[in-house]
């Protein structure tokens, strides 16, 4: 069992210089917990403060029900993977699996009993006389990460673990990654800043933003339900469109104008959305956002029922890409460039026009000055 709370931490280099601020966390035994954010945003320096790596300017550090502000990092029950393998190059892969039972005087009977297993739960057991030097980079991997489960840990931390791999194997490391969460039945704090490593593998999401938590969520409600316009667009590849827009009225119905009004270019609101719009902005100025995969082309527009419910977004095709399983068409507006994603059946060339329509039920609005989303729904967390 393993649960970690933070509460109102806080990391102060200088003086009203914070890289974390009021940062709280309750963290229950089992999850596998990501920090992510931009370069800068805190998510490694709160890691290395659960670690003991850091001190805790302010706040308080829970680990099992016990205050760990002042222990050292050995006596915390924590195993960290850090991003540059942190292998020892003089010793064997077995010696740097076996070297943390060795300096604890575990008998060798049992270092020689666990190493074995490590390996093949990670399938290194191959491996186990060669050198870091004679290593692939995942392979590397693959022992840091064997380095910190056979101390058996109350919980692991990751700080950016497959940075340094290429696209295919970080693919394939992620699988492995939970595929052993499952196995071990533990709890892991995982800091990134790859998306999609967050979206696949946490069970929630820490968003940090300048050393602040804009939002804690499960992914898909990260993803559908975003707090403010940073984690909107941080979330998400590509990301969210975003247009300059206003609220307004027209025959008892709300409306979102794209641009100013005059331009033609709206989106009629209906139910919950409508009610938030009308309540909150009606007759001010907002950011829309809509994921490039809530545009759709005509037919499927008539399909799902809301062709009408978008008016005059005419459109040049800027730009296109096919992926196979899908087709990415991408336009400007607004000084930007927005991107759409449709089926690949679509032959849409650069350079042609084509009428896209928003599902309403899928637009998000935020507040021109605070960057909430009016649409924002607490009792979905």
């Amino acid at each position: 069992m393993s649960e970690i709370t933070l509460r109102n931490v806080c990391k102060e280099f200088e003086k009203g210089q914070f890289a974390v601020k009021d940062f709280n966390l309750d963290i229950r035994d089992r999850e596998f917990i990501i920090f992510v954010g931009p370069s800068g945003c805190g998510k490694s320096t709160t890691l290395r403060m659960i670690a003991g790596l850091e001190d805790i300017s302010d706040g308080e550090l829970w680990i099992d029900g016990e205050l760990c502000n002042y222990y050292e990092p050995k006596d915390r029950g924590l195993s960290m993977v850090f991003q540059n393998y942190a292998l020892y190059p003089n010793m064997t892969v077995y010696g740097n699996l076996a070297y943390a039972l060795k300096i604890r005087k575990v008998p060798k009977s049992e270092i020689d009993e666990r190493v074995h297993k490590v390996a093949r739960t990670l399938e290194i057991e191959h491996l186990l006389d060669r050198r870091p030097a004679a290593l692939s980079g995942g392979q590397k991997q693959r022992v840091a990460i064997g380095s910190a489960i056979i101390r058996k840990p109350k919980a692991f931390l990751m700080d950016e673990p497959l940075s340094n791999l290429d696209a295919k194997l970080r693919a394939q490391m992620r699988i492995e990654l939970a595929k052993l969460h499952r196995e071990l039945e533990t709890t892991i704090i995982y800091v990134t800043h790859d998306q999609t490593e967050a979206m696949t593998l946490g069970t929630r999401i820490v968003v940090m933003k300048d050393g602040v938590v804009q939002q804690v969520e499960a992914p898909i409600e990260l993803y559908n339900n975003p707090a403010n316009l940073f984690v909107a667009g941080f979330i998400g590849s590509p990301s969210m469109n975003f247009f300059e827009a206003c609220v307004g009225e027209e025959n008892g119905r709300i409306v979102v104008y794209i641009g100013e009004k005059e331009e033609g270019r709206k989106i009629y609101l209906s139910g919950y959305r409508a009610e938030m719009a009308k309540l909150r902005a009606l007759n001010k100025k907002v950011t829309l956002g809509i994921r490039p995969e809530d545009i759709y082309e005509a037919d499927e527009a008539k399909e799902r029922g809301f062709e009408k419910d978008t008016v005059g977004m005419e459109e040049t095709v800027s730009a296109r890409e096919m992926l196979g399983a899908e087709v990415f068409l991408y336009f400007d507006a607004q000084g930007k460039t927005h991107g759409v994603r449709l089926n690949p059946e679509n032959r849409t060339q650069t350079g042609e026009k084509i009428n896209f329509y928003f599902d309403p039920e899928r637009i998000h609005l935020f507040d021109k000055d605070t960057e909430e989303n009016l649409f924002y729904r607490e009792e979905m967390r």
